[in-house]
């Protein structure tokens, strides 16, 4: 497991630990869950998702995503990758606009969307440890 630190804000940008950042997962075994769908994408699509995500909506520039790909790319081949990227989700959900392009300062960032709740079943009641009757939350 390695360790990649952002140069411009200093986050701490680890690969395969669970993290959640609204409706995006990235679980211990490394997928990519998008609102409870598992997406499988090729390495260096993965890898992207992953930094985007757990850098928690700050900014990541091109040259730190290639830094963080082991420059294995080209700075600007980052571009054609995060377009496919959004093709992935957009397959999930067709209005998917999370992964957002700073222009002028070519950089990334994927936008925190709140995570879809279940509706809870209103009719449950629970009763407190002294035994008197509790409305739902």
């Amino acid at each position: 497991m390695s360790i990649h630190i952002c140069p411009n804000c200093g986050c701490r940008l680890t690969q395969f630990n669970h993290f959640a950042f609204g409706n995006v997962e990235v679980d211990q075994s490394g997928f990519i869950i998008f609102e409870g769908r598992p997406i499988e994408l090729p390495r260096t699509q993965h890898l992207i998702v992953d930094a985007l995500v757990k850098a928690q909506g700050r900014a990541l520039t091109r040259s730190i995503l290639v830094e963080i790909l082991g420059n294995d790319i080209i700075d600007r081949t980052v571009a054609k990758y995060v377009e496919r990227i959004r093709s992935s989700f957009r397959d999930v959900r067709s209005d998917f606009d999370q992964v957002e392009a700073l222009r002028g300062f070519a950089a990334y960032r994927w936008i925190f969307k709140p995570a879809k709740t279940r509706a809870r079943n209103k009719s449950i009641r629970t009763q407190s440890f002294f035994g008197a009757e509790l409305a739902p939350i």
